[in-house]
């Protein structure tokens, strides 16, 4: 009975500890998951040489993005996608940035008309590059989710921006109020 008592008691000891231990995995999890969410997906440290068409007929590369451009990456189909898109369009009308230093990327998707439709709305404040062209940039650029803004420096560099877009008037060109 002595020996029953024991091997019963430490066997409520480890399956306590287990359970302490699943309890702060599922934690962190869950912390790690509502910070992902709150933000845009994460792109590399620097934009790679690239060229490509946008949608208007115009000729885009790496060489020819000035310092401070705003890249927004948007696939068709992706929740966080759509929920983002009519606020980037706000944010960039917000900021006052001409179209010419805002790089819209829309992945092709299942559906050629969302993409359209994705492409014809950016398109009022930005370049836009779609289908397969989309791919080359957002492989320069080191995309590894959507959706995902980010901003580049002079020499390159990729910058986040938070997915309240507020950082997207400091990108605001010499002048604009």
């Amino acid at each position: 009975m002595d020996l029953s008592d024991a091997l019963t008691g430490l066997l409520t000891v480890l399956c306590l500890f287990n359970l302490v231990l699943s309890y702060g995995i599922v934690r962190r999890l869950r912390a790690m998951a509502r910070a992902r969410a709150g933000s845009p997906a994460t792109v590399s440290g620097r934009v790679e040489d690239f060229t490509v068409t946008a949608t208007s007929g115009a000729r885009v590369s790496r060489a020819e993005l000035v310092p401070d451009s705003v890249l927004g990456f948007f696939s068709p189909g992706c929740p966080p996608c759509a929920a983002l898109l009519p606020r980037f369009v706000a944010a960039v009308e917000d900021a006052g940035l001409p179209a010419e230093r805002v790089l819209a990327v829309v992945m092709p998707g299942e559906d050629d008309a969302e993409a359209r439709q994705y492409a014809q709305r950016l398109a009022r404040v930005a370049t836009v590059v779609a289908g397969e062209q989309a791919r080359t940039v957002s492989a320069a650029c080191g995309v590894q989710g959507f959706p995902a803004v980010c901003a580049i420096d002079a020499v390159g560099r990729i910058h986040e921006v938070d997915s309240d877009l507020a950082a997207l008037a400091a990108h605001r060109p010499a002048g604009v109020a």
